[in-house]
């Protein structure tokens, strides 16, 4: 897979539905007409985000891809999925990105193909910041580190 054909997908699933800064669930995508997100309604999901302390909101469920808006904190442990591959399209702030190398003290996540470690050894760091696009691999483990003000567009594909 290309990355900028991956991109595509998600940018044509990202033209058309602003309800979704109201619901509580993510809505799933019209099989026959794009989906539109106005910036205001991701303004006003950062803003809810910070007001409660909160990581994510995913604003698009399609089964086998999710559009979430993430905030990266500190404290989030590096992950490792084995069946999805991550789009993370840096929307404000930087970030360093960890990447490859060994997942350390792993432990698998219930419900889902993650596993989370403590940390990261041997892996490639990649500065991140605004218009930046990192793509994932399933099996690589990832994580980030000296955030500042770090948010973006999680799209994230099931694989298998």
């Amino acid at each position: 897979m290309r990355i900028f054909g991956i991109a595509a997908v998600a940018a044509v699933a990202l033209l058309s539905a602003s309800a979704f800064a109201q619901q509580g669930a993510a809505p799933v995508p019209a099989k026959d007409k794009a989906t539109y997100f106005p910036n205001s309604d991701f303004q006003s999901i950062w803003k809810d985000l910070e007001a409660r302390q909160a990581l994510n909101k995913r604003v698009l469920e399609g089964g086998a891809y999710s559009i979430n808006v993430r905030i990266v904190k500190p404290t989030d442990p590096p992950l490792l999925h084995a069946n999805s591959l991550d789009i993370w399209l840096v929307s404000e702030g930087s970030a360093t990105a960890v990447t490859g190398g060994k997942l350390l003290d792993v432990k698998k996540r219930p419900n889902n193909d993650d596993a989370a470690g403590t940390s990261i050894e041997g892996g490639t760091e990649q500065p991140l910041k605004a218009g930046d696009v990192l793509y994932i691999p399933p099996g690589v483990p990832h994580g980030f580190k000296d955030i500042k003000g770090f948010r973006a567009f999680l799209i994230r594909f099931d694989t298998k």
